[in-house]
């Protein structure tokens, strides 16, 4: 890698070591498990993902690879020259090039090394970007390749997995022993796997950030790489928009098994979005930005990014960087080539002393809040397991008391009962910079269900204006509840219009946590009805019930 990666990557490749050396001794000094067998496995199976993910990859996006010499590409794509001069810059071999059939502007590289890689760039990011534009998004990619992030990227991954393995052999170890001597050494193997975790994802974001730098070096022209990423994200509005019709249209001429078909495309398309230059979870507010929208919009779109301490929060835990990190850290690169158009953009939305303090106020009020009752409950039980003469019993009370509190205060928040706010189109959602991961905002929506997100049987739903298009997720507390919709009865709301109630939230992506989704007009089917909120009232009231119930029963 070169130094730029080496130095935004340090600091959690450090991290990973440390949980590494850890990973070894819980392994040799705690656990009958010989340290030989998990990692023999677990590199046993990172190489086999290692040579059979490009076939899978594959197989989810199937795409119209062009011929080469081996020095140029035998084919009239306009982006199979622009590759070739990319691959000559970075010094490394031509990669196979794919072109997707697919109006979803994307572009991601995959494969086993340099001279396996593979770059699949879609249609649609062709159709919408322009030349400078599809060289920026080229550039990115080939850093990839030229740091062989995918290869250290899989192998790190053993790391979390290792951490795992290394927990599990601690509760194997202590056999039928339930004293709680072997907790302490329980506790810091899932420390050390949640660590690893998050440091892996920051390695990513890291990734992303070098193969951006690469991408200025190579063009000296940061703004294009920052105005390919925030088109690509309005070119998602737009796939949606057109998916609809396409798929209304087929359903109307009775071609149902071809609509499905165009509806599991996109799915599998959309199942990859981690891989692309833009995760769906990286630049989401964006997402509801129209190239119709006046400038305003956008600046209103990324306040809440660089506004919120939620935004950072929820960075922690994405593979790709908010489109605000991006830029600011292409602007510090100190290249030629640093973008100065989309500077302004982003200075523009910046916010006044009162409202980022008046953020980290809520923030610092929520965040407890939303962690706190979990923590208190999972405390309560562990100190109840030592058993009653290592332990007092109020204690435990005190514990499910304050976690019931905390529950319920955080089920209200979630999803407050009061009457939905009518909303006249989901672009104005992001003028609301009081929604959150916690606050949500209950609202009501009309609007086409233009498609599904994740995977082929994805429950979740998108909906679509004329302002733009927002996520609503189907959520149930019943196990299998979701798989159940999404194989049943999810793909008949494609191409349907619809009045959708629920919670308007922010993490970061915005999205509406389903309450009822019902059909307009003469559609077939009736309402459904999600039931996970009424989950969170029970099970805060339960807790707050038992704690009730164990001080009546020690006093």
């Amino acid at each position: 890698m070169t130094g730029h990666v080496w130095r935004r990557s340090m600091a959690a490749l450090s991290v990973l070591g440390g949980v590494l050396v850890l990973a070894c001794w819980l392994l040799a000094a705690v656990t009958p498990v010989p340290v030989l067998v998990p990692v023999t496995i677990l590199f046993g199976l990172t190489l086999v993902q290692f040579l059979v993910g490009p076939r899978v990859i594959e197989w989810l996006v199937p795409a119209r690879e062009q011929t080469s010499d081996g020095d140029r590409y035998l084919s009239d794509e306009p982006v199979a020259g622009i590759v070739a001069r990319q691959c000559r810059l970075a010094g490394i071999p031509l990669v196979r090039l794919g072109i997707i059939e697919d109006g979803d502007p994307n572009a991601f590289t995959f494969g086993r090394s340099r001279r396996d890689a593979r770059v699949w760039i879609s249609r649609g990011l062709l159709d919408r970007l322009d030349e400078r534009e599809v060289e920026a998004v080229v550039a990115h990619e080939i850093g990839h390749i030229r740091h062989r992030d995918v290869a250290v990227m899989t192998v790190l991954s053993v790391i979390p997995a290792l951490m795992y393995y290394a927990g599990a052999g601690t509760r194997c170890g202590s056999g039928s022993d339930q004293s709680g001597d072997n907790d302490p050494v329980r506790l810091i193997g899932l420390a050390a796997y949640l660590v690893s975790g998050v440091a892996l994802l920051s390695f990513s974001r890291a990734r992303e950030l070098g193969a951006d730098h690469a991408s200025c070096a190579a063009t000296g022209d940061g703004d294009a790489l920052c105005s390919a990423l925030v088109k690509i994200v309005y070119g998602m509005k737009e796939r949606d928009q057109d998916l609809a019709a396409r798929v209304h249209a087929l359903r109307e001429s009775d071609e149902k098994r071809a609509a499905r078909r165009l509806a599991r495309r996109e799915s599998r398309v959309r199942a990859v979005g981690a891989l692309g230059i833009a995760s769906d979870g990286s630049a989401p507010s964006v997402e509801l930005v129209g190239p119709e929208l006046p400038p305003e919009r956008l600046v209103r779109a990324l306040r809440w990014e660089i506004a919120s301490p939620w935004a950072r929060w929820q960075e922690i835990f994405s593979t790709h960087p908010l489109v605000p990190t991006r830029i600011a850290a292409l602007e510090a690169s100190g290249l030629p080539g640093a973008p100065r158009v989309w500077r302004g953009a982003r200075d523009a939305a910046r916010v006044s002393t009162g409202e980022r303090i008046r953020a980290r106020g809520q923030f610092l009020v929520e965040l407890p809040i939303h962690v706190g009752g979990w923590i208190c409950l999972g405390a309560a039980l562990f100190v109840g397991r030592m058993g009653p003469d290592r332990v007092n019993p109020m204690l435990v009370a005190g514990l499910l008391a304050a976690a019931g509190v905390l529950l319920v205060i955080r089920a209200c928040l979630r999803a407050p009962l009061g009457a939905p706010e009518p909303i006249e189109g989901v672009v104005g959602l992001l003028d609301r910079l009081d929604a959150g991961p916690l606050s949500a905002i209950p609202v009501r929506l009309r609007g086409t269900i233009v498609g599904r997100g994740g995977f082929a049987a994805s429950p979740d739903l998108v909906l679509a204006d004329e302002s733009g298009t927002v996520p609503l997720l189907y959520l149930n507390p019943v196990p299998g509840s979701r798989l159940l919709f999404g194989l049943t009865r999810a793909e008949s709301f494609v191409g349907t219009e619809v009045e959708v109630t629920g919670w308007y939230l922010r993490a970061p992506s915005p999205y509406v946590e389903l309450r009822t989704v019902s059909p307009l007009g003469e559609a077939p089917g009736g309402t459904v009805r999600c039931w996970l909120f009424a989950a969170r009232y029970l099970t805060s009231a339960a807790v707050l019930l038992v704690s009730a119930l164990l001080f009546a029963y020690v006093s």
